[in-house]
């Protein structure tokens, strides 16, 4: 092994980081194997993003920021609480217009 370090630094760098990013990405899918099946069409709650009601309701997250009216800079981190504080909007408001464009989206052809 001391070898193969004195001989060729940058190959082991090189294999350990891949190694590294390979359990990284090995971690994210197991966790998102885990995780999304039981969180299918949660409940929507003020903590979430826009992007958690698309992944959870298998949506595309462009129409329900469509739908929603807010600008697309803001969009990635804004709870639904706070999009429903910056319309002048209840939270149940705000819930059924996502939900109307869930239903939309999973009805069109």
């Amino acid at each position: 092994m001391k070898k193969l370090w004195s001989d060729h630094k940058l190959l082991v760098v090189g294999f350990v980081a891949a190694l590294l990013m390979t359990f990284m990405l090995f971690v994210q899918l197991i966790a998102d194997v885990v995780y999304w099946p039981r969180h299918q069409d949660a409940t929507i709650s003020g903590w979430m993003t826009v992007g958690y009601v698309a992944l959870s309701y298998d949506v595309d997250k462009d129409a329900l920021i469509e739908a929603l009216g807010i600008e697309t800079d803001l969009r990635r981190h804004l709870t639904l609480k706070a999009i429903a504080d910056a319309q002048d909007m209840t939270l149940a408001e705000l819930r059924n217009v996502l939900l109307k464009t869930v239903i939309d989206q999973r009805t069109a052809p």
